[in-house]
């Protein structure tokens, strides 16, 4: 999943946990913690790669450098393993168990399953093992739809009231089928759909140029 996405999941599942369940969990540090991985694998090259064309440096076939501080940076950061490892020695050091860092685990368990071996499946047992999951590419154009409208008709309330919206699997339901057949050039077209599924003032936001 994009870390976008992948924030604003953390972000809501926080912000229910503290105001349904009064757990104290800092809703800054779980997304944070969210989008960490993607952080520590992409933003190394990404600043290195600027800095070259900064000073006037080249990239390979215009492509960002790789970066390895003695270990592989992605798989690292999407570890069950090593995550496992900073959340006990994290805990014990803090005497209280470090909440915020699950938003850690959620972007290692959505990315299990929405990686596919074409592009960055994660290496969730890494470095013990290197199995992985063919799973559904979350950049397929259905699945992105859904996602995002899901994000906007369940995510965003549960920010402003703590709980997801009453309505929000059975529309999540009838947004699936409507989306299911999508294609990237197709989602204008769907868009009065969609509209009548969630409401303009998400539609709009989502799908306007």
């Amino acid at each position: 999943m994009d870390i976008i996405a992948h924030g604003l999941w953390a972000a809501a599942g926080a912000t229910v946990a503290k105001k349904s369940a009064h757990v104290r969990i800092r809703v800054g540090w779980t997304v944070w913690w969210a989008m960490f991985p993607d952080l520590l694998a992409f933003a190394p090259p990404v600043a290195i790669g600027l800095w070259l064309l900064v000073t006037g440096g080249s990239l390979r076939r215009g492509r960002l450098p790789h970066v390895n501080f003695a270990v592989p940076l992605y798989p690292v950061g999407h570890s069950l393993i090593v995550f496992l490892l900073v959340f006990g020695v994290a805990s014990v050091l803090a005497r209280r168990v470090i909440l915020e860092l699950l938003g850690w685990l959620s972007h290692i368990l959505i990315d299990i399953f929405t990686h596919s071996f074409r592009y960055y499946a994660t290496r969730f047992l890494w470095p013990l093992s290197d199995i992985r999951f063919n799973g559904l590419p979350w950049w397929t154009p259905w699945f992105w739809c859904a996602t995002y409208v899901a994000l906007a008709i369940v995510v965003l309330p549960s920010l402003e009231k703590g709980l997801a919206h009453p309505h929000a699997p059975a529309r999540l339901i009838a947004l699936v089928e409507t989306c299911a057949p999508i294609r990237a050039a197709t989602v204008r077209e769907r868009l009065p759909a969609i509209e009548s599924l969630v409401g303009p003032q998400f539609s709009v936001g989502l799908f306007s140029a």
